[in-house]
């Protein structure tokens, strides 16, 4: 099956588009910025937006069921920053074992309501504390979120969390144990990695989450392609390997 997409104003998007197998880039550009529209069966009726837009159908690709999202007509994506905010917090979120407000730590200029929004939405109402130190590390965006979490009798609870989320996904990985926590782990690849340190205290313990990704892979143009695919029903790599 052969789709259509309004060229997108994003170069990195349309350059991946352009090499999609089952992918026409029509000579029309979209005329908004952000957005990716395409068409199945000739009808110009589905939209990817990652400016935040509150659609029915919402969030981190991979922590939406797939089903809703093949069904979808629109869809948004979380912003760089929100996306390296559910990596990061999604799987203790959703385990309800966050004690207070977390606080996140980013490397370049957040968007702060789309960060609540999407962390309200997945079920988190308490609320982050945001700092930002604006530092170029090339095209690779990095955020350190601490949250504060009860103690356990056996730390791996945390990394089963976070693999029982992305365990069995295709652009979401653990860093690997025998790698430097580098920016060469993602630079101009689709993944993301995180890497997870406990600090353990006398009533609660200290969650450290390091997130990492390029702007114009997980965090961008990648992830637009990867829920495209998604929406299409195309195995989930298709473009971007």
């Amino acid at each position: 099956m052969i789709i259509g997409c309004l060229r997108p104003q994003d170069n990195a998007l349309a350059e991946i588009l352009s090499r999609h197998p089952y992918v026409t880039l029509e000579p029309q550009a979209s005329s908004q910025d952000r957005i990716l529209e395409f068409n199945q069966d000739g009808s110009w009726d589905r939209t990817i937006t990652w400016s935040g837009q509150d659609f029915p159908i919402r969030g981190l690709v991979e922590l939406i069921d797939n089903n809703p999202m093949v069904c979808a007509t629109s869809l948004s994506l979380p912003t760089p920053s929100a996306t390296l905010t559910m990596i990061a917090l999604g799987p203790l979120i959703r385990a309800g074992i966050i004690l207070e407000a977390p606080a996140l730590h980013f490397n370049f200029a957040v968007e702060p309501a789309d960060i609540q929004d999407n962390l309200e939405t997945f079920g988190w109402n308490g609320g982050a504390t945001l700092a930002i130190d604006e530092q170029e590390f090339g095209s690779v965006l990095i955020l350190n979120a601490m949250a504060k979490v009860p103690n356990y009798s056996d730390d791996r609870v945390f990394d089963e969390l976070f693999d029982e989320a992305f365990g069995r996904s295709f652009f979401v990985h653990a860093a690997p144990p025998e790698a430097d926590w580098d920016t060469k782990l993602v630079s101009g690849t689709p993944n993301a990695v995180y890497n997870l340190r406990i600090t353990p205290g006398e009533d609660d313990s200290l969650l450290t989450v390091q997130v990492m990704a390029d702007k114009d892979g997980k965090c961008g143009a990648a992830q637009v392609v990867h829920a495209m695919n998604v929406m299409c029903g195309f195995e989930e790599s298709l473009g971007l390997e």
